[in-house]
């Protein structure tokens, strides 16, 4: 049995493997490398799969008191406003799929995870608290922090993030590659009657996309756009870039999309880097989740979503065997593998849609979608339907599936 578990990496993941591992019984330690656990401006979008996760976690209420909920998905032409396609969420999308859709800030989901943490007394988050070393044993692991401090326990979470300092144990020396694309993201004050409808809006255009949505919650429309760039390459969340840096990638679009861009005052600026799918999560007592095993472009709005499914899913490996650590580890990584694989190849096929250049083939791919779209309303987002249909609390994770 492992009675006492140490995560690295007080994130959505992070904090969301606590909680679930905590209800089985197990103490758990998470160390946070920052001072304090806060996330910068920018939203969510939280499908079925991962609201799900949140139910089983207690949380789905919570969230939703923060959230709001989207009536659709629309796919359009960024100068003339041409709508492509039209995919309906909503009460549809919670029919379907077993739970609804939500839109929420960053910050928000992370405050509900952070609070539900600390009044669990299972949960101990420390912060200012860094790992630098990893030590294998055979009857546990130990973990040495930033300043010396060294403490062990029966398992170790990689929940890290992408430039994760446990993933080296698990999966020996490398580095994210950079994707050769420079993402933006802000968020700007709605105005009083300006009569925003709750549709996510995909914009397509040449090399690059803007995906807007209002976070009603929070009186405000959140932006985040991707280029096609390779001559920025820094991947932090946090460092700022300029409002007319961002208008100069995405202005002249749409009169809509330039009025939102006069409103821009901080936007910031992240390179966008992947990993690839690991054939083996776990080592021993050391196994990774989120973005420290599976990091993927943002297309298919599933980040997130990945690091909760894997901590409900992690918790129920452990649950399933409880004298076996390294199978359950071992379990919970087959469980995982194929499904999350599968979805940072979806992103990139969405990636491959919403940057074509070509005129000849945006005419024939998007012209495509639309006819498509007039004759079976919906139908397009049905190649889908794998993504939301799934529920990591119910469906054994030892089949993957």
């Amino acid at each position: 049995m492992a009675d006492r578990i140490l995560i690295a990496g007080a994130g959505i993941g992070g904090l969301a493997a606590a909680l679930a591992l905590a209800e089985g019984g197990a103490h758990v330690t998470v160390f946070e490398a920052q001072d304090t656990l806060s996330e910068s401006g920018a939203g969510l979008q939280l499908s079925a799969n991962a609201v799900k996760a949140l139910r089983s976690l207690g949380l789905e209420n919570a969230v939703a008191a923060k959230a709001s909920r989207p009536e659709a998905v629309e796919l359009r032409l960024p100068h003339s406003g041409r709508l492509v396609s039209r995919v309906t969420l909503g009460a549809r999308h919670e029919k379907l799929f077993g739970a609804p859709y939500f839109h929420v800030h960053r910050a928000d989901l992370l405050d509900v995870l952070a609070a539900a943490a600390d009044a669990h007394p299972g949960v101990q988050v420390m912060t200012g608290a860094r790992v630098a070393r990893v030590t294998h044993a055979r009857n546990q692991v130990g973990v040495e922090l930033v300043g010396g401090a060294e403490t062990g326990g029966d398992i170790l979470i990689g929940a890290d993030g992408i430039r994760s300092v446990v993933r080296e144990g698990v999966a020996g020396k490398d580095d994210p590659v950079f994707t050769g694309m420079m993402a933006w993201r802000a968020c700007v004050p709605l105005v009083e009657g300006e009569g925003v409808p709750p549709v996510a809006t995909v914009w397509m255009g040449r090399g690059r996309h803007l995906v807007t949505y209002p976070l009603a919650a929070r009186g405000a429309m959140n932006l985040i756009g991707v280029v096609e760039r390779g001559d920025w390459a820094e991947e932090s969340w946090t460092a700022p870039g300029t409002p007319d840096a961002m208008r100069a990638d995405f202005g002249g679009w749409h009169k809509s999309i330039d009025a939102l861009l006069e409103r821009v005052t901080t936007p910031w600026r992240w390179a966008l880097y992947e990993r690839k799918p690991l054939s083996v999560w776990s080592a021993g007592r050391v196994a990774l989740l989120g973005d420290a095993c599976h990091a993927m472009p943002p297309f298919l709005a599933q980040g997130a979503a990945m690091a909760l499914e894997d901590a409900v899913v992690l918790a129920r490996c452990l649950k399933a065997r409880p004298d076996d650590v390294n199978d359950a580890l071992r379990d919970y990584g087959e469980a995982r593998h194929d499904r999350t694989a599968q979805m940072q190849a979806a992103s990139w096929s969405n990636a491959w849609r919403f940057h074509l250049e070509s005129g000849v083939l945006r005419t024939l791919v998007y012209g495509a979608l639309g006819i498509a779209s007039r004759i079976a309303p919906n139908q397009p987002g049905k190649i889908f339907d794998w993504v939301y249909a799934y529920d990591p609390a119910v469906l054994d994770p030892a089949r993957g599936s």
